[in-house]
């Protein structure tokens, strides 16, 4: 884990310089659609404005990813512009006490104690570029729902259902009240 010290900040006159490499092992990015190919290269400049901490600069990463649709592996890079302001965690009173936010703070992070958690920082930023359901090409055919055979690669002779399986009931139920 790396942690910038925040009084550090505080006595420096300018911001402070992060280039460096962050391996899989030293971030939280793995899930079961992406993984990390290659360390994500950050490069980041980090200043206090105040009690805010202002990080700016750009992300890079290579990202093994599972189609959604075809189930193979696919290759993507990112390269991401983060600009992220961390505020003190809000202090809250009593315990069941509520404290409430407004839009303009959803795009606010927020930070415990004296100590930002840099490789945290660059861990959401990764997780937030990975799609919900990855796919590998915009026009992946994905695989036959009868005999799972990959529809890139070719067609099967499978007979394509009009009705979802699942509603086959419904289907049955219409078809007797219409005799009705």
């Amino acid at each position: 884990m790396v942690f910038v010290d925040i009084n550090l900040l505080r006595d420096r006159d300018e911001p402070l310089l992060i280039t460096q490499d962050f391996a899989e092992g030293e971030l939280s990015v793995a899930s079961d659609v992406s993984l990390l190919k290659q360390p994500v290269h950050a490069e980041l400049q980090i200043s206090l404005s105040g009690e805010k901490i202002c990080v700016n600069g750009v992300l890079k990463a290579k990202l093994e990813f599972t189609c959604s649709r075809c189930v193979k592996s696919f290759f993507r890079s990112i390269k991401k512009n983060v600009q992220v302001v961390y505020q003190p965690d809000p202090v809250v009173e009593g315990e069941g006490e509520e404290f409430s936010l407004i839009y303009t703070d959803l795009d606010v992070g927020f930070y415990h104690g004296q100590q930002l958690d840099v490789a945290a920082l660059i861990s959401e930023q990764v997780v937030l570029e990975v799609p919900m359901k990855p796919v590998c090409k915009e026009q992946c055919g994905g695989l036959c729902d009868q005999c799972g055979m990959d529809l890139n690669e070719g067609s099967c002779d499978c007979q394509r259902r009009s009705v979802d399986p699942r509603l086959v009931a419904l289907e049955e139920l219409k078809k007797r009240i219409e005799k009705q």
